[in-house]
C-alpha cells in the first residue's frame, strides 16, 4: 500500500501552502456531502490549498456555507479571489449556491487519476455502499458496478463489527496482522453476519481469526464488484474506510497486487469535484 504525501506543495498532485499571488486568480472548491461526512477541498489551477473532513449531522446547505467561510479565513484569501464551488454526494442538491454539480462516481475517479495518473481501477468504499470503476487515461469512468447485498463490504458493516469485537479499527488491524486465512463468515446481510461473529466468540474462536474472517468477508463482497468491471493496474482505493489497513492487506492478499491509497482517501470526491469546478468555469 502505498500513499503520496498531501504536505508537499511542490509535488503534483498534493497540497500547497498559501501565497498572496495565489489568490489573485480564480480559485476552485469541491464538496462532497457523504451520508456520514462532508469533505471540502480548494484548489487553484495546479495544487490543493485547503481540505477537510468532518462528521457533522448538519445539513448539506449549512455545513457548506460553514465550512467555506472557515476556509476563507484560514487561506486569508484576498479581496479580489474569486471561488467557483462544485457539490457532489448524497447531498449535492442541498447546495444550492455551488454553481456546478457531478455524480460522485465521477468525481471520485477524476480525484483518484488526479493523485495517481496511471489509475485504471478505482474502487471508493464509503459508509454506506461501494464502487468500482474502469477509468480510461483521460478520466472517463468506461465501466462500474455498485455493492447490490445489504451493507456487507461497507464503512457501516465494519463499525457494527468493531462492536460485536469490542475493538476499534487501529485493533482489528493489529489482531488480523499475520492471519492470511480467517475464519470463514458466510452471511452476507450485516445483521446475520454480526450474530454469526458473536457465536463464533462463544465457541471460542480466536479474534485475531474471527477479525481477519471479518476482512475477508468485506473483500469478497468488494471482488465481487472489481471482476465485473476488471482489474487493470494501477488499482486506487478511495473513501475513508480504504484507511483500515487491514482491509487494504486482505484486499491486496486477493487481487495479488499492491494497491494505491491516498494519505488523505476521504477527500477524493471532493477533489474530483473541485477539479470538475476548474474543467468547467467559464464553459456556461
Amino acid at each position: 500500500m502505498t500513499t503520496p504525501d498531501l504536505n508537499k506543495p511542490s509535488a503534483p498532485g498534493t497540497l500547497s501552502h498559501w501565497t498572496e499571488e495565489q489568490g489573485k486568480g480564480t480559485l476552485f472548491s469541491g464538496i462532497n456531502i457523504g451520508t456520514e461526512t462532508v469533505n471540502l477541498v480548494v484548489m487553484n489551477e495546479d495544487d490543493i490549498l485547503h481540505a477537510h473532513t468532518e462528521v457533522t449531522e448538519e445539513g448539506g446547505f449549512i455545513v457548506s456555507q460553514r465550512l467555506l467561510e472557515q476556509a476563507k479565513r484560514k487561506l486569508m484569501l484576498p479581496a479580489q479571489s474569486r471561488m467557483t464551488l462544485a457539490a457532489t454526494g448524497i447531498g449535492k442538491k442541498t447546495v444550492t449556491f455551488a454553481q456546478k454539480q457531478s455524480s460522485d462516481m465521477v468525481c471520485h475517479a477524476r480525484g483518484a487519476l488526479w493523485l495517481f495518473p496511471e489509475a485504471r481501477t478505482v474502487l471508493d468504499i464509503g459508509a454506506s455502499g461501494n464502487r468500482a470503476m474502469s477509468v480510461s487515461k483521460a478520466g472517463k469512468v468506461e465501466k462500474f458496478a455498485l455493492n447490490s447485498k445489504c451493507a456487507s463490504g461497507t464503512g457501516s458493516f465494519l463499525w457494527g463489527m468493531t462492536k460485536v469485537i469490542e475493538a476499534s479499527f487501529e485493533e482489528m488491524t493489529s489482531l488480523s496482522s499475520g492471519i492470511e486465512h480467517g475464519t470463514k463468515i458466510s452471511n452476507y446481510c450485516a445483521v446475520f453476519a454480526e450474530s454469526e461473529v458473536i457465536s463464533k466468540i462463544h465457541g471460542g474462536e480466536p479474534k485475531s481469526r474471527i477479525v481477519a474472517g471479518i476482512y475477508d468477508a468485506v473483500v469478497d463482497r468488494l471482488m465481487e464488484q472489481l471482476n465485473r468491471v476488471g482489474i487493470r493496474e494501477e488499482v486506487v482505493v478511495t473513501g475513508g474506510v480504504a484507511r483500515n489497513t487491514g482491509l487494504i492487506r486482505a484486499l491486496e492478499r486477493r487481487i495479488g497486487r499492491k494497491v494505491r491509497v491516498p494519505q488523505d482517501p476521504q477527500i477524493v470526491g471532493a477533489l474530483g469535484a473541485a477539479l470538475f469546478a476548474r474543467v468547467n468555469v467559464g464553459q456556461e
